[in-house]
């Protein structure tokens, strides 16, 4: 294994599995006490998702947090997103939390520490194996209210697709269910910026990068406006986030930054308030588009309307 961080989980893992197709050989390389499963191609490292505790050295305890993928790795191995950045402790990898969540007749969060906490926890892993060409990752996680009461279940799949061309595809379908009642979810109206749902805060590489989406280059940070998609790049590599077309009120509005780091954050439900209805579920889906070169040569557009073509949608 080539790579530094391949050869250190694979020295740490308790579990290996091998999977092989014509497209690709993806291994799952899982640290038990890490908390974590690394996805490769081959020897080129993908994502890792953390299904553990996470804390950064020298951090507050509050900000232990789970069940989020980082990092995400450009081809040639280098991470492209980040993780309790210092200006931002909250932010992790690609995450899928909100600022505003009302349950039980308490208002909470999992965006930030909060009293009374609410937080993600791996209940149990449904899949870690190859489907078809793809390799794939599911879990159902709670989310417990003061680390005891389960106020909502939430099931991720990760679905790695081989490296096709210029860039990766990686879908993240978040389904949510509200447990023993509704559950409330929102962005923040008093700041106007949306937040909450998926959110990919990118490595200081993307810092100052090209911003693009499908309604053209942007020239500033832009928050609480609609998109469909939108991707952050240097000339050498980028990023993308595709919405899929059955999302919730699709076309959603986007907070997406280069200002202090890349950071892409498709706002669910945005400025309103969403009531999730117990034994009534709703899934969130979306894709992760890693590619070579800037939005033009990574053929972002492209990949774009290939994943809403096979979505059956126009």
């Amino acid at each position: 294994m080539d790579h530094p961080l391949g050869r250190a989980a694979l020295g740490l893992c308790l579990m290996v599995w091998l999977a092989a197709t014509g497209f690709a050989q993806f291994v799952f390389v899982e640290d038990a006490k890490a908390g974590t499963v690394l996805v490769l191609d081959g020897q080129t490292p993908v994502l890792m998702y953390r299904f553990g505790d996470q804390l950064a050295s020298g951090v507050n305890a509050k900000y232990t947090t789970s069940c989020y993928i980082h990092p995400l790795f450009v081809p040639d191995g280098r991470a492209l997103t980040d993780d309790f950045p210092a200006d931002h402790l909250h932010h992790h990898g690609v995450s899928w939390t909100w600022p505003v969540v009302r349950t039980r007749g308490v208002d909470t969060q999992t965006w930030l520490p909060a009293v009374p906490s609410l937080r993600q926890h791996l209940v149990r892993w449904l899949k870690k194996d190859v489907s078809g060409e793809a390799a794939v990752l599911a879990v159902e996680n709670a989310w417990l209210l003061e680390e005891k009461e389960t106020v909502a279940k939430e099931t991720v799949t990760v679905r790695v697709h081989p490296a096709d061309g210029p860039g990766r595809a990686v879908d993240v379908e978040v389904v949510l269910e509200a447990i023993g009642g509704p559950l409330e979810v929102a962005g923040t109206p008093e700041e106007k910026k949306g937040y909450g749902g998926l959110c990919l805060r990118g490595a200081p590489l993307l810092k100052g990068a090209a911003m693009t989406t499908d309604k053209g280059p942007l020239k500033e940070d832009v928050t609480n406006t609609v998109f469909r998609w939108a991707d952050i790049s240097t000339a050498e590599l980028g990023v993308a986030v595709f919405v899929h077309p059955g999302h919730p009120d699709y076309p959603d509005p986007w907070l997406v930054r280069n200002s202090y780091a890349g950071v892409i954050n498709p706002s669910w439900p945005g400025l309103r308030r969403v009531v999730l209805d117990a034994g009534a579920p709703i899934a969130l889906r979306y894709r992760l588009y890693i590619h070579r070169g800037d939005v033009a040569s990574g053929r972002v557009r492209e990949a774009f309307e290939d994943y809403v073509a096979a979505a059956g949608q126009k």
